[in-house]
């Protein structure tokens, strides 16, 4: 999937598609459908034929592929799934192989493609997708910095559904995003209301079942518990790049000496003071003290004075989730109260993939998508 993807297609009508994506790098505007011709998701579509058509053959009417990167012109256009369909041009179809062997465009009804996003993939089929990108992207890059933090889904001041958010001061849900670097790899969906911490064990789990690689995990204050230094040093095997308050301070129960007192305390189960340094606290972290690791974990950030440095790679996320916003629309104006997550997630898989097209071509502005329309 790292390597440059070559296709050689002939296309009528004047569109050219050439066998490398830097043909159209400095063009001012560019179809998004150009872009997609270049994405390569076989791997994904058949995730979505084993696991969502296996019932019927007749549902393969359309290739898969070019159903999921319609989905993606639909979020990244802002349409309608009618006008989604009536303004692509033949081009287009053509591009999203939507062209059978007889050279006839053969394009699905908005109705069908209403029905491919809501029923046969949903909220499940989405978030299947969504993690088989984020462990591709994991595995491309060689980013060894992860992130997570929240960001508003604005909805309308009129929604009785969304939540008043005092600090954004707007009815919103919450999007918690993680990324690997600027790279998006998960997602979760929440009332705009709810605390931070919580979410981060959700994420914790699916990075673990990526099997991601990472040396620091940055989090701003809404996440800073012991419980969560602990976690991410454990689970994931990477430092806490954690923020606290200017109030806080080194705790006694978090000492290396009392460290050794619990490894000691615990010599009948195994324990000992002679046990090498990251073996103690694994020791105590699964015999009932990972609440003291994360102190110890806590009181070194604290103590280090390249914390700030290394925190600072955070600054990234404000960035990207303004980028995510402006490529497609995410927020929750207008959306029913029970479609709103599924709708969310979609636009966030449309975003991870247009990523992963800008990857798979080698594109070095991986999150630039200005000049496609």
């Amino acid at each position: 999937m790292c390597q440059s993807m070559k296709y050689h297609h002939n296309v009528s009508d004047e569109i050219c598609t050439k066998d490398s994506i830097a043909s159209y790098l400095n063009k001012d505007s560019v179809s998004i459908c150009q872009l997609l011709y270049f994405l390569d998701i076989d791997d994904i579509a058949s995730y979505v034929e084993r696991s969502y058509y296996a019932d019927k053959d007749w549902h393969f009417r359309y290739k898969i592929s070019s159903m999921i990167k319609l989905i993606v012109v639909k979020s990244f256009r802002n349409l309608s799934f009618e006008k989604t369909i009536s303004t692509l041009t033949n081009q287009e179809a053509k591009l999203l192989y939507f062209e059978d062997e007889n050279g006839t465009i053969n394009l699905p009804s908005h109705a069908t493609l209403h029905h491919f996003v809501k029923y046969r993939l949903g909220k499940e089929g989405f978030n299947e997708i969504m993690f088989r990108i984020g462990k591709k992207i994991s595995r491309i890059t060689k980013i060894r910095d992860l992130k997570t933090d929240s960001t508003p889904l604005e909805a309308s001041r009129y929604d009785r559904y969304a939540d008043y958010n005092p600090h954004y001061k707007c009815k919103m849900d919450k999007a918690h995003i993680t990324m690997i670097g600027t790279l998006p790899i998960y997602m979760t969906h929440t009332k705009g209301a709810a605390n931070d911490s919580p979410e981060l064990k959700k994420h914790i789990d699916v990075l673990v079942k990526m099997g991601v690689d990472i040396d620091t995990y940055a989090l701003d204050g809404g996440y800073d518990s012991f419980n969560n230094h602990a976690d991410v040093w454990y689970k994931l095997k990477a430092k806490p790049v954690i923020a606290y308050s200017s109030d806080s301070k080194v705790h006694n129960e978090g000492t290396m000496k009392r460290i050794d007192h619990w490894v000691n305390k615990m010599w009948k189960i195994g324990g000992s003071i002679h046990m090498k340094y990251e073996n103690k606290l694994r020791f105590l972290y699964e015999n009932g003290r990972k609440k003291q690791v994360g102190m110890h974990l806590r009181n070194k950030n604290i103590e280090d004075e390249g914390f700030e440095e290394e925190y600072s790679k955070r600054a990234e996320c404000e960035r990207i989730h303004k980028n995510i916003k402006w490529t497609v629309k995410f927020d929750i104006r207008g959306m029913k109260n029970a479609s709103k997550e599924m709708y969310s997630i979609m636009k966030f898989v449309t975003y991870q993939l247009l990523v992963t097209a800008n990857l798979q071509n080698k594109v070095k502005q991986t999150n630039s998508f200005a000049k496609y329309v």
